[in-house]
């Protein structure tokens, strides 16, 4: 495939959605042949991010045109973005069914993966700026799809103050890093050095305007009160868009591998956010807010990584993330009923939880065989093998639960060391395809092994019967409190009078 070729594919890339909202148009006294119509378009568009990505990986030449830059990195977000959006397509279209705006939420729905995609290949920071300004105000837009639902209103109102003032400090950014470089490519800049005050602000404005995307703490506040939100857009959100935070300090990670002091901030960043979004899903009771908060923790394990030097790991987690909270956001209405039913009789013993952890070894050293790592090593990267031993352990425990047979023996060791596999595999072609996305080793410091220790003791309290006899303290129930209502939503989103939803 010659140059021209991948830059017509790639132009053609960016329209793909524009034509899906054209035939969507046409078809305006059908609204359902429309939307399939557009669903289709959008699958096809996924099918040519798949192709030229697999070019890309075999030929590993990357080529710029009118501001865009057709790369791996980009291929491989492309990808994310057309499945999740074909996917998101394709439940809408019953799930919105009889919707007053079903039209107009379909053409959001084509602009929004559009704008998107530009955004994911993007070279020029200003059409970068344009395409992450455009994206947003569709989201907020989709948020208050319900106009006359004031929680809605409010949910969308908080979403505009947070994401664009994180857009503003973005566009100061751009402009300190023009002064300083005298380029606006950003595969320009990411490749020059930290050696002034205004490379130091600018690239600390690019950490702030990712944690304002990503709803880090303090930040994210936004994002547990955006739930008033169809669950198609609430998907679309969580497993798409959110994502952009990390995707940004990615695409500057060469400025970032070799400052270790931010570094450690990003980090510290990850580590608070990862802790409360993840202790604030525990004490959740509906679906929707956990989900929330299981995403803010999520995104800090993506900043943790980020913060380690690991971008290549940080990306695989951010595509694993996406497809997972996709799948659990569309299914959140089954999961209350299934939820139920598997709580009842669920019990484990401190055997089985010894015997997961063994299992969780042998995933560990699946994951560092498939990744290429040392099982053993003493950089960053055995973080990535420790969350894979925990990961692993997880498995292997829900295998084990209620009783320990020889059926269930085997099921545990295959599926540990199978998530262990994926997943190392997963970060391993990340590196070989797009090489552009650096790995920084850095020695493990005392920040990193009191944090890795916290996250240990956490865990092990989780699993064990700890938790059992914490819970019935008086520390517990004020705990619990303080947890819940640190992660309740902004109170004007929230619908206390069934009367206020207009629909």
């Amino acid at each position: 495939m010659t140059n021209s070729t991948m830059t017509y594919l790639s132009l053609l890339l960016t329209t793909i959605p524009i034509i899906g909202l054209i035939f969507n148009m046409l078809f305006i006294r059908n609204p359902k042949i429309g939307a399939q119509s557009a669903t289709m378009v959008i699958g096809i568009g996924l099918i040519l991010s798949t192709i030229l990505l697999r070019y890309y990986y075999a030929d590993q030449t990357a080529f710029y045109f009118l501001g865009l830059k057709a790369d791996g990195l980009g291929f491989l977000m492309t990808s994310l973005i057309f499945f999740v959006s074909t996917v998101v397509h394709q439940f809408s279209i019953r799930y919105m069914a009889g919707d007053r705006n079903y039209k107009s939420y379909y053409y959001k729905l084509s602009l929004i993966t559009a704008s998107s995609a530009v955004m994911a290949l993007a070279d020029q920071a200003l059409l970068f700026f344009a395409a992450w300004c455009i994206s947003n105000f569709l989201l907020i837009s989709l948020m208050i799809h319900k106009q006359n639902w004031t929680a809605a209103a409010y949910s969308g109102k908080l979403a505009f103050k947070t994401l664009f003032g994180g857009a503003a400090l973005l566009m100061i950014a751009i402009f300190l890093m023009y002064f300083e470089t005298g380029s606006l490519s950003i595969s320009t800049i990411a490749q020059q050095a930290i050696d002034s005050p205004l490379m130091l602000t600018a690239v600390l404005l690019y950490i702030i305007t990712a944690m304002t995307q990503s709803a880090l703490w303090p930040f994210h506040r936004w994002l547990t009160s955006s739930l008033n939100s169809p669950t198609p857009v609430s998907a679309i959100m969580h497993a798409g868009l959110v994502n952009g935070g990390g995707f940004l300090l990615v695409q500057f990670s060469p400025l970032l591998s070799d400052n270790t002091l931010l570094l450690n901030l990003i980090f510290c960043i990850g580590v608070i956010s990862a802790v409360l979004g993840t202790l604030w899903k525990i004490v959740q009771s509906d679906v929707k807010r956990m989900l929330a908060c299981s995403t803010m923790g999520q995104m800090g394990f993506m900043m943790i990584q980020c913060g380690l030097g690991l971008f290549p790991a940080a990306i695989a987690h951010l595509i694993w993330h996406g497809l997972f909270k996709a799948f659990l956001f569309l299914s959140a209405g089954s999961a209350v009923i299934s939820q139920k039913a598997d709580s009842q009789g669920r019990t484990s013993t401190l055997s089985a939880f010894i015997i997961s952890c063994a299992y969780g070894l042998l995933g560990a050293y699946s994951f560092a065989w498939f990744s290429d790592k040392s099982f053993f090593s003493m950089n960053t990267t055995a973080f990535l093998v420790g969350f894979a031993f925990i990961a692993a352990t997880q498995v292997a425990h829900a295998a084990l639960q209620n009783n320990i047979t020889f059926s269930k023996n085997i099921l545990a060791i295959v599926a540990a060391s199978l998530s262990g596999a994926i997943y190392g595999c997963s970060i391993h072609l990340i590196e070989a395809a797009i090489p552009s996305i650096i790995t920084a080793h850095h020695s493990i410091n005392a920040l990193h092994l009191t944090a890795f220790t916290g996250f240990m003791m956490i865990w092990l309290v989780l699993n064990l019967e700890c938790l059992r006899l914490i819970q019935k303290t008086r520390f517990w129930k004020r705990s619990y409190v303080t947890l819940l209502n640190a992660s309740q939503p902004h109170p004007k989103t929230i619908t206390s009078i069934r009367q206020s939803y207009q629909y």
